[in-house]
C-alpha cells in the first residue's frame, strides 16, 4: 500500500512517514492529561484542561534521563518504564526522534501492539516541516489507513512545525490521545491508535532505524 509522508523516502531501508507519524482525527480533553507536578519551563496556561505530557514528569534531577528524557514517567496513574528510544533518518541526517514508554518492557511489536496497557510515544522533530506538508500527508494517511477524511477539527490543529517541536502520543486501553507540547490533546479510538503506533513500531514501520530503537533492539 502507497505511503504518503512528511518527508521523502530516504536511503538505508528507509520508508515514507506513514499515517502513525502525522496524527489521529478526533478532538476532546482528558483526565489522563491531569497529572500532578511541573515539567521544564513550568505549567503551561492551559494546564488545568490538558497539562502535555512533556511537562508530566518528575523533576529531572531525580530521574536517570536517556538522550535528555527520564527513564521513567507518570501517566494515566502508572508508572511506565523506557523501553527504547531511536532516531528516523534521510540521507544519513536525523529528522526526528522518538521514545517509547511502556508499563513492562518488551522487543516483540506484536505483544505491545496487542497489549490493552498504557503506552506513551513521544516523538521531537529534529526538522521544521510545513503546515502544507502535514496536510497533504494526513489526507493521505487518513485515507490509506482508515478510509476516511480528515477531521476538520484535526485539521485545523495542524501548523508549521519549528525544529525541536514536541510531540506525544499517549495509547490508553479505550482510546488514544495526541498532543503538541503545551496544547489540548486530540482524541482518537483504541484502534485508530494501535494503527497510529504500528506505523512506528510494525513490521512495515516507515523507518526501520526508529523501529528497533523504540522497540530496544539497536
Amino acid at each position: 500500500m502507497k505511503r504518503a509522508g512528511l518527508l521523502p523516502s530516504g536511503q538505508g531501508g528507509e520508508r515514507r512517514v506513514g499515517m502513525a507519524q502525522r496524527g489521529i482525527p478526533g478532538s476532546g480533553e482528558s483526565e489522563a492529561w491531569r497529572v500532578d507536578g511541573a515539567g521544564p519551563g513550568g505549567v503551561p496556561r492551559r494546564a488545568a484542561l490538558a497539562l502535555p505530557l512533556l511537562a508530566i514528569l518528575a523533576p529531572a534531577a531525580r530521574a536517570q534521563e536517556v538522550e535528555g528524557m527520564p527513564a521513567t514517567v507518570e501517566v494515566a496513574g502508572r508508572r511506565l518504564v523506557l523501553n527504547g528510544t531511536g532516531v528516523r533518518r534521510f540521507l544519513g541526517f536525523p529528522v526526528m526522534r522518538g521514545w517509547l514508554y511502556l508499563e513492562r518492557r518488551s522487543q516483540d511489536a506484536a505483544s505491545i501492539l496487542g497489549s490493552p496497557g498504557v503506552k506513551l510515544l513521544r516523538v521531537r522533530y529534529i526538522v521544521s516541516v510545513p503546515r502544507s506538508r502535514l496536510v497533504s500527508g494526513w489526507e493521505d494517511g487518513f485515507r490509506e489507513g482508515c478510509g476516511c477524511e480528515m477531521p476538520p477539527e484535526f485539521r485545523a490543529r495542524l501548523r508549521d512545525l519549528p525544529a525541536g517541536q514536541m510531540e506525544d502520543w499517549l495509547f490508553l486501553p479505550d482510546r488514544a490521545e495526541i498532543a503538541y507540547a503545551g496544547e489540548a490533546p486530540v482524541r482518537v479510538t483504541a484502534q485508530q491508535g494501535t494503527s497510529m503506533l504500528a506505523s512506528f513500531i510494525g513490521p512495515d514501520a516507515a523507518s526501520a532505524g526508529l523501529r528497533q530503537g523504540l522497540l530496544g533492539q539497536s
